[in-house]
């Protein structure tokens, strides 16, 4: 039976054209309770800082009582730093987004603690545990990318075998390292098809470089016809910004995933909270979304994914990959004939 007081509430939320929502366990207000005490919360990202930027903008647009602050730290030096200040007991980070190879070494050393955020139900099964100390809230798209002005639209690569075809020979750039979307196409298709792929491959007189910011920004001043393995957010902003560049999707689509987690210890693990369902909303994954990042919420479309063929999708790199790294590193090294 209704109560005199909660009748009237709802009766005047009626007439007034708004609703009155009360929580099941009042476990959301606490949180938000406690966050109003802490007042604060530290982001570790490894995104680009426009984007953390503009996701903590608006997150303290919607908590004005939250001051978020964002550290950019490149993932390698951020799981040192983790490390450091757990060791240390001097935790400064509440929130970390970070490469899914590295926030794996984290997580191994049980330095994140569990929260089992109720926007997370919107991510497909794959992309989260089940006992909430981690989820994938963003991939970063492996395709093909090419010099518009020097490969013709009939020659343009469709699968990442094509590029083993003779016509490519001396016209490809990649990055030295490129272990990781090896790992996921052998996942995909499994070693023995892939390793003669790469045999192929290796064949090819490919330049190497490091970083897939410089592979791209070489192949778009004319460097080489075509990047064979490159970062479909990189490509766009090349695209975007006037450079003769553009990319298409292979099967399989590699995503390279990001992991995000609560931090155990953290100096304001509440607000750190609210950050979490923050950015796995679906505002949050839009925004993330618009920097031409793959994100899996269901109810959000990242606007790259209009490139896709609908009968690609997206393989996440699984995070236990990461236990081979190390074997994949020296792999892909021996029979692409690197030193």
């Amino acid at each position: 039976m209704m109560k005199r007081g909660t009748a009237v509430l709802v009766i005047q939320a009626a007439l007034c054209g708004t609703v009155v929502l009360f929580p099941g366990n009042g476990s959301g207000d606490a949180i938000l309770d406690e966050a109003k005490k802490e007042g604060r919360v530290v982001f570790y990202a490894s995104m680009e800082i426009q984007n953390s930027q503009r996701l903590v903008s608006l997150f303290e647009k919607k908590y004005p009582f939250i001051k978020a602050n964002v550290t950019r730290i490149g993932s390698e030096r951020m799981t040192t730093r983790l490390v450091s200040e757990a060791q240390a007991g001097k935790v400064s980070a509440d929130v970390v987004h970070q490469s899914g190879f590295d926030f794996y070494g984290v997580l191994q050393k049980g330095l994140f603690e569990s929260y089992n955020s109720p926007e997370r139900s919107a991510l497909p099964a794959e992309y989260k545990d089940d006992k909430g100390y981690w989820t994938i809230n963003s991939a970063t798209l492996n395709v093909i990318g090419y010099n518009t002005r020097l490969v013709p639209h009939a020659e343009i690569p469709k699968s990442f075998w094509d590029l083993s075809n003779p016509k490519w020979k001396g016209k490809i750039i990649m990055d030295e390292n490129e272990s990781k979307w090896m790992a996921g196409m052998i996942s995909y298709y499994g070693e023995a098809k892939v390793m003669e792929l790469m045999r192929k491959l290796a064949t090819q007189e490919i330049q190497f470089r490091v970083g897939h910011t410089q592979i791209q920004t070489l192949a778009a001043a004319g460097e080489r016809e075509v990047v064979g393995v490159a970062f479909a957010n990189g490509v766009e902003r090349l695209k975007n910004d006037g450079a003769p560049m553009d990319w298409v999707a292979a099967e399989p689509i590699i995503g390279l995933t990001f992991g995000f987690a609560l931090v155990k210890g953290s100096p304001h693990p509440n607000a750190g909270k609210l950050l979490i369902d923050f950015v796995l909303s679906r505002e949050g994954q839009q925004v993330i979304a618009e920097a031409n990042y793959y994100v899996p919420r269901k109810d959000v479309r990242s606007p790259i994914m209009k490139r896709v063929p609908p009968e690609l999708k997206v393989i996440p790199l699984p995070l236990e990959t990461a236990k081979r790294y190390n074997e994949y590193f020296q792999l892909y090294r021996k029979v692409m004939g690197l030193k």
